[in-house]
């Protein structure tokens, strides 16, 4: 019985002459080529186990092989092999785990590679649920603050609204109750309030009564109701002219 047919784990495989394992290059290489899909799937793959159908398949290659290996089959390890097969040696990792008594698979503290989450697992239902919870959050904060800011706007614009519509029906009435109370009181206009004397008062009643076109008059009434300071102003010196 071949002596590798006896190892059962990694750490047996270390204390094993591997001078004594008699296989060729091309015999290293051909068993290689027979796990290329394991040593695919699994990166740190430490030991490479050959049961006898595969032996069969290697001896129709090869027939001295069969008695390097032994008609059973065997185990062997993966960094030995490529090296007679002369590739590229990068030290093994174990396969078993430290729970079992095994070796540490990551004794220098290294960073490990992120383990994937299969979407079969509740544990990524789970996961998938907290980020879909996460993104209906911020989607509905985003609506609030859309709609915060809608609303602000619209009330801005009703306070400036009404603002403008309070200017247009009381400016004039206050010129005339500064007339008849014979009294200095503000008016509102559209840049802030200046007082307006009774002198000043009753030019503005006075021009306004005396105009006949509809035109002139509205535009008149528009600048005692919607005009700034310095318009008001302009038109005083008008009047008084």
């Amino acid at each position: 019985m071949s002596k590798w047919k006896e190892i059962e784990s990694y750490i047996d495989s270390k204390s094993v002459n591997e001078s004594k394992f008699n296989i060729t290059r091309k015999q290293a290489q051909m068993i290689l080529d027979l796990k290329k899909d394991e040593l695919k799937k699994m990166r740190f793959l430490a030991m490479l186990d050959i049961d006898k159908d595969e032996v069969k398949k290697l001896g129709k290659i090869d027939p001295s092989i069969v008695k390097a290996i032994g008609k059973q089959g065997g185990s062997f390890r993966t960094a030995m092999v490529r090296k007679r097969a002369n590739e590229e040696v990068k030290e093994d990792a174990p396969t078993n785990s430290v729970a079992s008594g095994g070796v540490d698979m990551n004794p220098t503290g290294l960073a490990k590679k992120k383990r994937e989450i299969d979407a079969r697992t509740k544990e990524y239902k789970i996961h998938a649920r907290k980020l879909m919870a996460q993104r209906e959050k911020r989607k509905l904060n985003a609506k609030k603050s859309l709609c915060g800011s809608f609303r602000k706007g619209v009330e801005e614009s009703l306070n400036s609204f009404s603002r403008e519509e309070f200017i247009q029906e009381d400016n004039v009435a206050i010129l005339k109750k500064i007339v008849k109370d014979k009294r200095n009181m503000p008016i509102k206009l559209k840049d802030g309030q200046m007082k307006v004397d009774l002198y000043t008062a009753s030019a503005f009643v006075q021009t306004l009564d005396k105009i006949k076109k509809p035109d002139t008059k509205k535009k008149l009434e528009f600048i005692i109701n919607k005009g700034n300071k310095a318009q008001f102003l302009r038109t005083v010196d008008v009047i008084f002219k």
